[in-house]
């Protein structure tokens, strides 16, 4: 064995950024609203997150935690329903299926990739079964080809956890263009980051419609008189934190 040292490369410093991120964060500044509802990042940024990953439609909130939340929220998950997660994965994938009173119910990863084994999740499913969640670890793409058709023989739908997937893609694919429901993280490690951020997309517009009213305290967007149309809580993402995604996005 060589006595010479052994040395790491250094890590890269995180999160990366430079002035377009400030040029953002001044524009968001002096536009003089810093919600959602009275400025235009947030609405940008969803619009050129969606195009970039192949998806109608994308709704920016808080974190990627409550991205979780809220796609099983539309979904109809809730107490005495299950939902599949992979055993190798953040704790979020499962605290959100509990927070809401589901079963989280882990099934094993395959030791190629640690993305969920599609065999283990075809046997995991039963008539409680409100949501199967592919984790993409680590930037690897869970098998969407086999996981799509258990999807499509048991009815039971994809809510992909797309939080180390940006930009990443299946068979060509990226994570919008598999159709379904995908989530987010914008949390400080992840390749896009604004601290903390999460986003969901879809390809089914009523699905969209009432993870909005939820994610916005049940108002619909164009509500200025408080007429809050169903229940929810405030996941909005703040102008500030748009801002500084859409030159994440830019340099992704």
């Amino acid at each position: 064995m060589s006595d010479s040292p052994r040395t790491a490369p250094d890590f890269p410093v995180w999160p990366q950024f430079d002035d377009a991120e400030r040029a953002g964060l001044i524009r968001a500044l002096d536009q003089g609203q810093w919600w959602r509802m009275g400025g235009g990042e947030v609405d940008a940024f969803e619009r050129e997150f969606a195009d970039y990953h192949g998806a109608p439609y994308a709704l920016a909130v808080t974190n990627g935690t409550h991205a979780l939340e809220l796609a099983l929220q539309v979904l109809g998950v809730g107490p005495g329903t299950e939902v599949i997660v992979p055993g190798f994965t953040f704790i979020s994938s499962s605290q959100a299926a509990q927070r809401l009173g589901a079963v989280a119910v882990p099934v094993d990863v395959d030791l190629e990739t640690y993305c969920l084994d599609p065999a283990g999740v075809e046997a995991a499913v039963t008539s409680r079964t409100r949501a199967i969640m592919p984790v993409h670890m680590a930037g690897h793409f869970c098998d969407m080809d086999a996981l799509g058709k258990i999807s499509a023989n048991t009815g039971v739908p994809l809510i992909q956890d797309a939080a180390h997937a940006h930009g990443a893609s299946w068979q060509g694919r990226r994570v919008g263009e598999h159709g379904g429901i995908a989530a987010f993280s914008f949390q400080n490690g992840k390749l896009m980051t604004a601290g903390e951020g999460g986003l969901v997309t879809f390809s089914d517009a009523e699905q969209f419609e009432q993870a909005f009213l939820r994610h916005s305290c049940g108002r619909p967007r164009t509500d200025r008189r408080y007429l809050h149309q169903t229940s929810g809580s405030n996941f909005r993402m703040n102008e500030f934190s748009a801002s500084v995604l859409r030159a994440q996005l830019a340099r992704l």
